[in-house]
């Protein structure tokens, strides 16, 4: 039992993980200079890594090196990608990007010192991990709601829905085993959320396969309408349009005989 317990955990670990990494990619396209420095999901990226950072401490409370080590890794991810953000944004706002970084470090040590020192208590910790997550959850339930409002399934990044409903499942079994309430709640509705969110994409798909996969979708975070751009170039030519003369081409002259 303890070792599937332990197996169990690594798979949710090294899952996680691979969910971790979905908000690189468009990071990487604001670097690489094709999405605009201002599309970067950085508010969704940020409660992430507060609500991994709270994970962190209460898997070293309870003594679980799958959830320590798991989500401090989570956590290192995303505390670079604020880093990242923070030296983009030093090109134009110096002072602002120097009191983000001074913020960014502050809060770090502030959070970790009121849960491990002023708390102190797994219980409340615990509670705390519930809280932050579901501020997660609430960003995926306003996706969902704009995936079913445009009926549009590209805002949905499949893989890491996969990715991301595999680990919840594997760190559902893992709380069940270590018998934790707060390791399994979060865990079970992240189960159904993500279900949701595969079962519009594969309905969707179905049914409307004429729009295209962007080449980087984020459940946390790129605006795109490509509804209105499918709709654009899918609207007929009109006769006046096909027959109108180019301009700065004179008409032919008819010449009377008379």
């Amino acid at each position: 039992m303890e070792q599937t317990q332990e197996s169990f955990g690594w798979a949710a670990v090294g899952l996680s993980i691979i969910s971790f990494l979905n908000p690189v990619f468009p990071f990487l396209n604001v670097i690489k200079g094709k999405l605009n420095f201002e599309d970067a999901p950085i508010v969704s990226v940020t409660s992430c890594y507060v609500n991994y950072f709270c994970w962190y401490v209460y898997g070293d409370m309870i003594f679980s090196d799958q959830l320590k080590y798991g989500y401090l890794v989570g956590s290192c991810i995303f505390g670079l990608l604020i880093i990242i953000y923070l030296i983009f944004e030093i090109r134009k706002y110096l002072v602002d990007t120097i009191l983000n970084a001074l913020i960014l470090i502050t809060g770090t040590w502030a959070l970790f010192r009121a849960l491990t020192i002023i708390i102190d208590d797994d219980r409340v910790v615990g509670k705390i991990c519930i809280g932050t997550t579901c501020i997660i959850y609430i960003q995926t339930v306003q996706l969902i709601y704009r995936v079913i409002k445009e009926k549009n399934y590209v805002f949905i990044h499949i893989y890491n829905c996969y990715a991301s409903f595999l680990a919840c499942v594997c760190w559902l079994v893992y709380g069940i085993f270590i018998t934790d309430f707060y390791v399994v709640f979060p865990y079970a509705i992240g189960i159904i959320l993500t279900l949701v969110q595969i079962v519009i994409y594969l309905n969707y798909k179905k049914k409307y396969p004429t729009i295209g996969e962007r080449e980087f979708s984020s459940t946390i975070g790129i605006e795109t309408t490509p509804n209105e751009e499918v709709k654009k170039e899918a609207e007929p030519i009109k006769m006046d349009e096909m027959t109108e003369e180019p301009e700065g081409k004179e008409k032919p002259v008819k010449i009377s005989s008379k």
